[in-house]
């Protein structure tokens, strides 16, 4: 079966759990005889179909005209992809996200009759887009769904969401994000540092300034661990002057393999790969402070990668949390936007070593769900599915 995964954007522009999905469900898909083939829905400057190239995992993609959701789609704007299907030979199209790929496959379907299958992402949630709450926005969406021959999400929450728009309860499957095992096997032999970590996107609705608050609570309570934030964005500098301002140490020089400075807080900007890797596995515990009264977390992939590294994580109350948590997920569960509520929840972990080991411990037991190979016979399975 040949699939064409349609993409906001290209693994070259996306992070977190984006860039996971389109680098490694693809490749996992050829051991169930799922070839995929990217179209890159991204650049507003191709004014005709650019590719195919070939990605670091082998996969062929191509880019092309922006297609917008409106009224009217001129066959001009479309006509690329319907012979990039042609030429490819494909037989679903996947449509990363319901309202901006889930259009353009709409489109395709009404076209050339090729079956699509949608994936809900975040951007369908109201609390997390405006445009969501508009009423052409949510026609067009209910649209794209009552035509899809099958919805996936991540989450029972972004289920619930979706089906908010259009119920399709009989044709949906929660499906979640996955990771890649074996690239954590190295970090088995790592031992512990003195630092606590988050990483993410810098932006208010991830809640990094209420862990500075929450740290700055611990050190008066005499903590000497550290508090590493990695990751880049908007409040990088607001956070930064943030920490200074509640007198803490501020460390922004962090070099790639170097100690973490004691008692600190040390930014140490985007990190990937090994790095992530390292610095995650050597933490005391992880940090997911997102704030679900800005965002609400379509999944959460550093939750699993917390899992991966054996660690304990401290999370915001949160339903994709709870979710997780009842798949095997050890996390203690603080106030979103309380400092005092993280400090407590933090406080006994940080004066128990061995109740952290102890869960990291069934974390990595656990974590064996999320593997892509699990993952990718899931959605092998859905398209099967689908064709049928």
């Amino acid at each position: 079966m040949r699939v064409l995964f349609l993409c906001r954007h290209s693994v070259a522009k996306t992070a977190g759990g984006v860039v996971e999905f389109l680098d490694f469900l693809p490749t996992a898909l050829q051991r169930y005889g799922v070839e995929i083939v990217m179209y890159d829905m991204g650049n507003e400057t191709d004014n005709q179909l650019q590719g195919p190239t070939l990605l670091s995992n082998g996969i062929s993609a191509y880019s092309g005209p922006v297609i917008k959701p409106s009224w009217f789609v001129s066959r001009k704007k479309i006509q690329p992809l319907i012979e990039l299907c042609q030429r490819e030979k494909i037989d679903l199209v996947h449509a990363q996200g319901t309202y901006r790929s889930g259009f353009v496959a709409l489109q395709l379907c009404k076209r050339t009759g090729l079956p699509y299958v949608v994936m809900s992402h975040g951007d369908i949630a109201a609390a997390n887009s405006d445009r969501m709450k508009r009423g052409k926005v949510q026609r067009r969406c209910r649209e794209i769904l009552r035509y899809a021959v099958g919805v996936s999400h991540l989450t029972p929450m972004m289920a619930d969401a979706s089906h908010h728009i259009f119920d399709t309860r009989t044709k949906s499957v929660v499906i979640a994000n996955g990771i890649d095992l074996s690239a954590w096997e190295a970090t088995r032999t790592l031992s512990a540092h003195n630092y606590m970590m988050g990483i993410g996107r810098l932006e208010p609705e991830k809640g990094f300034h209420v862990l500075i608050d929450a740290y700055a609570e611990l050190r008066k309570r005499g903590v000497k661990t550290s508090l590493v934030i990695a990751g880049d964005g908007r409040e990088a500098v607001a956070l930064q002057e943030q920490a200074r301002s509640q007198g803490l140490l501020v460390v922004t020089a962090y070099q790639d393999g170097q100690a973490i400075p004691a008692e600190s807080v040390v930014f140490t900007g985007y990190i990937k790969g090994e790095s992530k890797h390292r610095l995650i596995a050597e933490s005391q515990l992880m940090l997911f402070p997102t704030q679900p009264s800005q965002w609400e977390e379509p999944f959460g992939i550093v939750q699993i990668e917390a899992m991966a590294a054996g660690k304990i994580l401290v999370a915001s109350d949160s339903a994709t949390t709870r979710y997780l948590q009842s798949l095997g997920l050890q996390a203690e569960l603080a106030t979103a936007d309380d400092p005092l509520a993280w400090a407590d929840a933090l406080m006994p972990l940080l004066n128990s070593p061995a109740r952290c080991q102890t869960l990291g411990e069934k974390n990595l037991a656990n974590v064996r769900q999320f593997d892509w190979d699990v993952i990718a016979k899931r959605y092998s399975n859905l398209y099967t599915q689908c064709k049928s």
